[in-house]
C-alpha cells in the first residue's frame, strides 16, 4: 500500500489519563509530519446515561483537537472489530493504545485489540503505553506489525 501521509490513531477510553495517549499520539504525528486521529469506541450507547462521561469525552476530544487531531466516535458491540474496521477504512499506519492493568477484563480487551490488529491489518505500527508504578516513563512496548 503506497501512502503519502502517515496517519496516527489514538484509541481512548473515557478516563482522564487518556490525555497522555493523545499527547503521545500528537508527538508522533508531529515528528513524522502525519495526521492525528483520536477514536473512542463505545460498547453500546451507555455513555449517554452518564453526564460525567459525556463531559469527560468532550474534554478529551477538545484536547485532541487542540493538538491538531481529528476526533471520531463509534458505537458497537465488538470494540476490537470496530477499531480494526476504522484502521482499514482510514488507512492508519500507527496505532497508540493504553494498557491498563486494573482488571482482567481491561487486560483481555487490550489483548483482543492487539490480536485483531495483528491478524487483520496489513501494515500498522503499534505502540502500547503503560503507567509504571514507580516510574514516570510510560512506554511498555513498541511493536512493528507487518503481515504481508
Amino acid at each position: 500500500m503506497s501512502q503519502d501521509v502517515e496517519k496516527v490513531l489514538v484509541c481512548i477510553t473515557i478516563q482522564k489519563n487518556s490525555k497522555r495517549l493523545i499527547r503521545k499520539g500528537a508527538e508522533i504525528a508531529n515528528e513524522i509530519n502525519g495526521e492525528l486521529h483520536i477514536l473512542h469506541v463505545e460498547k453500546g450507547m451507555s455513555i449517554f446515561k452518564n453526564e460525567e462521561s459525556i463531559e469527560l469525552l468532550e474534554e478529551l476530544f477538545e484536547y485532541g483537537k487542540l493538538l491538531g487531531g481529528e476526533v471520531h466516535f463509534l458505537s458497537g458491540k465488538d470494540v476490537p472489530s470496530k477499531i480494526v474496521e476504522f484502521l482499514k477504512s482510514m488507512q492508519i499506519t500507527r496505532l497508540v493504545l493504553g494498557q491498563t492493568m486494573r482488571s482482567k477484563l481491561r487486560r483481555l480487551l487490550t489483548k483482543d485489540i492487539e490480536n485483531n490488529v495483528l491478524s487483520q491489518t496489513n501494515e500498522v505500527e503499534l505502540l502500547i503505553l503503560e503507567r509504571k508504578k514507580h516510574d514516570n516513563k510510560k512506554f511498555v512496548k513498541d511493536k512493528k506489525l507487518f503481515s504481508n
